[in-house]
């Protein structure tokens, strides 16, 4: 029988644990005058800035990076039902993100500067490293190699022949293969769970924040020579 090519198509995916984390936090404050609006606003950022440089200056510290938006001032006129000018609002905000490299001081940082009115919490983003994420995706990506060299022998057994072996091996598309019928399930950003934690200095348990885990999928497309 003469040699015949088989081109598959590999998939894999695996569950892996984030090694980032990035609070994003919104300060805001409104008054009827600028000072009645800056203030606050300042006041708490004061004390979020206070925080992080302290877990900063930690021998083995818990944050990564973080970053402080300029302060804007604004301000707005609201009208009553009838139209009439109401007197001016006044409005200062800032953004605050916090990047984490360990997850245990999280749950403490939050629940402490959440104690500030001004201060929302708009969402934490789990994420991996791209150092991290390279030879995470370097591990799936060899597991869908193994998924496209699966394929390829079982087509060479079912067509009766002995051996096979590789002569091109691309990403999806490289190679002309189709796209599959059913398509893969997308990965959205990962939750989180409140756990148990153990008590605080003062007595009360400190918020301790677990992400669920990250899904990193890999596709390959291979062709082989059987004989």
């Amino acid at each position: 029988m003469s040699p015949i090519a088989i081109t598959v198509t590999g998939h894999a995916e695996r569950e892996f644990a984030p090694n980032r984390c990035t609070v994003v936090l919104r300060v805001h404050a409104d008054g009827a005058t600028r000072e009645a609006a800056s203030e606050p606003a300042a006041a708490a950022i004061a004390a979020v800035t206070e925080q992080v440089i302290a877990l900063r200056e930690q021998d083995d510290s818990p944050i990564k990076r973080w970053t402080l938006d300029e302060i804007r001032h604004t301000r707005h006129r609201p009208y009553s039902q009838s139209g009439k000018p109401k007197p001016w609002v006044y409005q200062s905000s800032a953004s605050i993100t916090v990047t984490f490299n360990d997850f245990r001081g999280i749950g403490a940082f939050v629940e402490r500067a959440a104690e500030s009115d001004a201060v929302n919490v708009e969402h934490l983003r789990w994420w991996v490293s791209r150092k991290a994420q390279a030879k995470r995706l370097a591990k799936v990506r060899h597991l869908a190699v193994l998924d496209a060299i699966e394929k390829a022998q079982g087509f060479t057994e079912a067509l009766g022949f002995g051996t096979f072996q590789a002569v091109a091996i691309a990403d999806p598309g490289m190679l002309g293969v189709a796209p599959p019928t059913v398509p893969i399930r997308p990965t959205g950003a990962p939750m989180m769970r409140a756990l148990a934690a153990p008590m605080s200095v003062d007595g009360e348990p400190d918020l301790v924040l677990e992400p669920d885990q990250i899904t990193i999928s890999a596709d390959v497309e291979a062709r082989f020579e059987a004989s």
